[in-house]
Parts: C-alpha cells; structure tokens; sequence
C-alpha cells in the first residue's frame, strides 16, 4: 500500500521538475520566469483585478516578494495599477493588453513543453489526474485557511 508520504514526496519531487522546465521555458519564451508568470495568469483569470495583498495570499507569498515582482512587470508595461473605487487607499493590479497577450504566449509555451510530458497518460487519465489533484489542493488549502496559515 502506498503511503501518504510516499505520495507527497512524489507530487513535490513532480512540482520542483515541473517548476524548472517552466522556469527555463518562460525565460527563453518570454524573458520573465515562473514567479511572474503566476501573477500574469492570476491577472489573466481575474480580468477585474485584484488587490496585491489578494495576490500574495493566493501565491503564500511575502507582500514585499509581490510588490518586486509588480514592479518589474509594471515597468515592462505588463500590467496597470488602477485605484480601488471601494477604497481610494488601495490599488487593484490588472493585466494590460500587453501583458494579457504575453499571458496567453507564456501558456502556450507552457502547455507545448509540457505536453509530452503528460502525453504518457490517456486524456481519460489526465482529466482524472486533474481532478484529483484539485481536490486535494482544495482540502489542504481550506484547512489551511481555517487554521489561519
């Protein structure tokens, strides 16, 4: 049988190689790295926008790691800070046009390198993968959630 460990060893061991061939992917694709490109696809997904804090919470990481990361795309022209009308202290991050189709490039490249990778399981299989992953994504964050981490 195998164990729970065993099983979150493999998903980390899984996550860092993934990380890496995105990481070497997106800088030979698109000059910017994986840190970026999640905010860039956050930004993607919410077209709204979303508050910096938002963004670091949903990323686990630092406010300061964000407001680096913010900086550099907004120089690049990638994204736009916009006052909050709910509250004038606060800026809400969007995608520019620029940034949403660079956005669109970066995932494509991603999904081209990845897919032979992935290409070992059915599409069956890749959909019931997926599934299962999000579930367990969505346990461990919510418990987290409720213990305040």
């Amino acid at each position: 049988m195998l164990k729970s460990s065993d099983l979150a060893t493999n998903i980390h061991r899984l996550s860092t190689v993934l990380g890496r061939v995105a990481d070497c992917t997106l800088q030979d694709s698109c000059g910017f790295g994986v840190s970026q490109f999640k905010i860039l696809w956050m930004l993607h997904i919410h077209k709204e926008g979303v508050l910096q804090a938002t963004i670091a919470n949903w990323l686990s990481q630092t406010e300061a790691a964000i407001s680096r990361q913010i900086g550099l795309l907004e120089q690049e022209g990638l994204i736009e800070k916009r006052v909050d009308p709910k509250n004038r202290r606060n800026h809400i991050i969007v995608l520019s046009n620029k940034g949403s189709k660079l956005a669109g490039n970066a995932m494509d490249s991603l999904q081209k390198e990845y897919k032979p990778y992935f290409g070992v399981l059915t599409e069956a299989e890749q959909i019931e993968l997926n599934r299962m992953l999000e579930k367990v994504f969505f346990t461990v964050a919510t418990n987290l959630h409720k213990e305040g981490k």
